[in-house]
């Protein structure tokens, strides 16, 4: 049965304080389902102090989460005791990315055994009629292999005006909703990242048929998939890849 997850669960410690740290206004209010906090920033306040103290660890905290993401083909085949929780605090971190037009376009689909194996089905039957039943199995095993499924789709514009509804408009809200939507699947991929949790994000040509949407259970007309997670324990931890330039070959400094 499929569940859908939308801004669920409440943020691990670190990430509030982070959130706490970062916040513009003198005043921060976090709040969700679980939680409703006042922090009041500045000289005066004890939370203040604990809040801003070490910035080189907090950089190297989140620095080095990011440089040390990678892409998992491999998963144990079961997932942790801890995953759903994990998961909550990711999709709310996942929640908190820029998003210009205020529109939270984003919605999460965790897949259950049932919709799995829908979705597996309707890849290999794709994989069948271009590559033959043996690439179909094969393909069909190992999908069925991968321990957690999130689909991650993005709401379709509807505000009267096709152009800015487009891609096409460099400026439009179609190409802001999804530029929205795939922050938030990397703050997601971090966020599971930090909890000891492997993500790989997949655009493979099945996620957006109408036959993937209907196996997963969201509406082919109202939304469209940005890419489907698949997460676990990771079973090995890949090399980075060699960056093709460095930091003095995309940097440009203008006058």
């Amino acid at each position: 049965m499929k569940s859908l997850l939308v801004g669920v669960g409440c943020a691990s410690a670190l990430l509030l304080q982070h959130a706490l740290a970062f916040a513009p206004a003198s005043y921060t209010h976090l709040t969700s389902s679980h939680f409703s906090i006042w922090s009041k920033r500045d000289n005066n306040s004890s939370t203040s102090g604990s809040l801003h103290a070490r910035p080189q660890t907090r950089f190297r905290e989140v620095q080095g989460n990011i440089l040390t993401r990678r892409t998992i083909n491999d998963f144990e085949p079961n997932l942790p005791s801890h995953w759903e929780r994990a998961l909550e605090r990711a999709i709310e971190a996942a929640i908190y990315a820029p998003n210009h037009k205020r529109t939270e376009p984003w919605r999460f689909y965790l897949l259950g055994r049932q919709s799995i194996e829908r979705v597996c089905r309707h890849n290999s039957e794709t994989v069948t009629a271009k590559k033959g039943e043996a690439a179909g199995a094969k393909k069909f095993d190992r999908w069925m292999a991968m321990p957690g499924w999130l689909v991650v789709t993005c709401v379709k514009t509807d505000d009267g005006d096709e152009d800015k509804s487009s891609m096409e408009d460099p400026a439009g809200v179609g190409r802001e909703d999804y530029a929205a939507v795939c922050c938030a699947v990397q703050n997601l991929c971090l966020s599971l990242q930090s909890q000891g949790l492997g993500t790989k994000w997949t655009t493979g040509p099945v996620n957006f048929s109408e036959g993937f949407a209907d196996a997963v259970g969201f509406d082919y007309e109202e939304e469209y998939t940005v890419g489907t997670i698949w997460f676990g324990t990771p079973a090995d931890r890949p090399n980075p890849p060699k960056k093709k330039m460095g930091l003095d070959e995309v940097l440009v400094k203008t006058d």
